[in-house]
């Protein structure tokens, strides 16, 4: 699964048309089959993720465009001295109109797109902030590089390494409550965190239908958020995901609910579900679980028992959405509830879903444990789990 960092495959170049490339989020999304673009056979004149990868770091953060699709993708949950609390999300997604890289004269040409997503959380106020760009790959405009330190931007919105291990995070937009941005340092505090065999993430069960995909866990996070007219200094931990690859989603998937969670305890948990029409799982997903001692171990689907104990309906688009979860995973002696901060973290942008800030509580080898994550659901629509927008 392409998860949601797939969801502007083959729609990119008709949104870039419909925004005029000019950034910022119209007050009507656009609506599109997410499933529909990510599912069918994958373009085979593009670079396939066949087997495990050596990956070198920082190298490996920068763009792979031989590959169709990739995305750098944070998440953070942040607190205030005053006690107020925040949730982010940014993401940049890189899209290739065509393979390969032909050696052109001009700055501005490139057949490489990109679309950044922004969202703030501000759990106080109980107010969900969404902000969409788009841009050409040349001129400048967006990009990704390692060289000579690893960057990844849309006009203003930005991740630059400032030094070894250590990252700058600036995206913002303005809304009716006035700007909303943030300025933050995430420093890493362990290895990445490389999933499925090694980095390569299987998608479906055909040959070179994956991913390569990591996460850099426990981010150590500082800086500066700003809503409703204040700056406040602001601590706590981001996740950050990168992936790259060529693949599709297989026959009958509708939807997925995407989970990162950090527990107080110095463990980190990743894991999907992929649901098809009947609402049973539609695909196997490998997710990833870091203990607390780091020791990291595979989670599959038959490992995972994840139930709804709410639904919220959104007012904007209808769509149906789960809101609150009871997670159990026998094996590994861990099980927890994860609750919305704000119920209502829509995003608002060409491609509509929700990705929002949770909280998690349970127990870990029968000992309590608490936390902070990041979940994602893609393919609700009114009244049903079948995706129709």
């Amino acid at each position: 699964m392409q998860r949601r960092k797939g969801i502007v495959i083959v729609l990119w170049a008709t949104v870039l048309l419909v925004a005029g490339c000019t950034g910022g989020s119209g007050s009507q999304p656009v609506s599109a089959n997410v499933i529909a673009s990510m599912s069918g056979e994958a373009d085979a004149a593009y670079a396939r993720a066949y087997a495990p990868m050596a990956f070198s770091f920082p190298r490996d953060h920068g763009a792979h465009p031989e590959y169709k699709t990739e995305w750098w993708y944070y998440t953070g949950n942040l607190t205030a001295d005053d006690g107020s609390e925040f949730g982010y999300q940014f993401t940049i997604f890189r899209n290739s109109l065509a393979p390969g890289l032909e050696e052109r004269t001009s700055a501005w040409a490139t057949n490489q797109v990109y679309m950044g997503h922004f969202a703030l959380t501000d759990v106080s106020r109980d107010r969900h902030f969404s902000f969409e760009r788009f841009g050409r790959g040349g001129g400048g405009l967006a990009g990704a590089t390692d060289d000579p330190a690893y960057s990844v931007w849309l006009d203003d919105w930005s991740v630059t390494e400032s030094e070894p291990g250590v990252q700058q995070v600036i995206a913002g937009g303005q809304s009716d409550a006035g700007p909303v941005s943030v300025a933050l340092t995430l420093r890493e505090s362990g290895p990445p965190l490389l999933h499925g065999e090694q980095g390569l993430s299987q998608k479906g069960p055909e040959p070179g239908n994956a991913s390569y995909y990591y996460s850099l866990v426990g981010l150590e996070s500082s800086g500066v958020v700003t809503a409703f007219n204040r700056s406040l200094a602001v601590t706590g931990v981001s996740w950050m995901d990168h992936e790259f690859g060529t693949s599709a989603l297989g026959a009958g998937a509708v939807g997925w609910d995407w989970f990162s969670l950090q527990f107080d305890n110095g463990a980190g948990l990743m894991f999907a579900t992929i649901r098809g029409e009947d609402g049973a799982a539609a695909a196997e997903f490998e997710g990833t679980l870091r203990h607390p001692d780091g020791r990291v171990e595979t989670v599959r689907t038959s490992d995972l028992v994840v139930e709804p104990t709410g639904r919220w309906t959104s007012p904007r688009t209808g769509a149906d959405y789960p809101s609150g979860w009871q997670v159990r995973l026998p094996a590994q002696q861990l099980e927890f509830t994860v609750t919305p901060l704000v119920d209502d973290q829509e995003m608002q942008v060409s491609f509509v879903y929700w990705e929002g800030a949770v909280a998690v509580e349970g127990t870990y080898a029968g000992a309590p444990v608490t936390g902070r994550g990041y979940v994602e659901l893609t393919g609700y629509a009114a009244g049903s789990g079948d995706y129709q927008r």
